[in-house]
């Protein structure tokens, strides 16, 4: 049996000559094979393309439920650090910045006017130095015991309120005599 033409392979795989040259020089169709040997040959081209790109005949859906049960288990996933209390709702980190920002933003105010009159006439300034250290302390402490009671709260899962009055709160106006109850008075420094 005579060798089919280009152009009858073209007719028979319903492809253009032009496309069947490029199969030929490809490496994928020989000249000397016959139609079923072209079509045979044609359809492996096709499946091993296929597999190159990840997709095969009836795995049309694939990529989608794959997507699907990713996105479904990390679903999953953050629902139960979630619920392990590992997450917490943006807001609630916005109420706790408040909170500890607010108290800062308290003891600081206050420093001055706790320590002024407690250091005024002090000569040692290793002395000064000591008492400024300590009201230091005394302002770190204070946002520590927000941050404790806080997480204490939050561990609890009650709800934390920006308005809420947090008792470790300690305002400067009622705290200014820190320095003295905390230390010597000045006559026994």
């Amino acid at each position: 049996m005579a060798k089919p033409t280009q152009e009858a392979i073209a007719e028979h795989l319903d492809l253009s000559s032009r496309q069947i040259r490029n199969l030929i020089a490809d490496g994928v169709l020989h000249t000397d094979m016959s139609l079923d040997e072209c079509r045979i040959a044609y359809i492996r081209y096709l499946r091993s393309l296929q597999t190159k790109n990840g997709v095969r005949r009836g795995d049309e859906g694939t990529d989608e439920k794959m997507r699907l049960a990713r996105a479904q288990a990390e679903k999953a996933e953050f629902d139960n650090e979630v619920r392990r209390g590992e997450f917490m709702p943006v807001e609630l980190h916005g109420e706790i910045l408040l909170k500890v920002a607010g108290e800062m933003a308290g003891q600081m105010s206050g420093f001055p006017g706790r320590v002024a009159g407690k250091i005024a006439s002090i000569k040692d300034p290793a002395l000064v130095r000591a008492k400024l250290i300590d009201e230091c302390n005394y302002v770190r402490d204070a946002v520590a015991r927000i941050l404790g009671n806080l997480a204490e709260k939050f561990a609890g899962d009650s709800e934390i309120s920006q308005s809420g009055n947090d008792d470790s709160s300690v305002t400067a106006e009622d705290d200014a005599g820190h320095l003295g109850e905390q230390q010597p008075t000045l006559a026994e420094g």
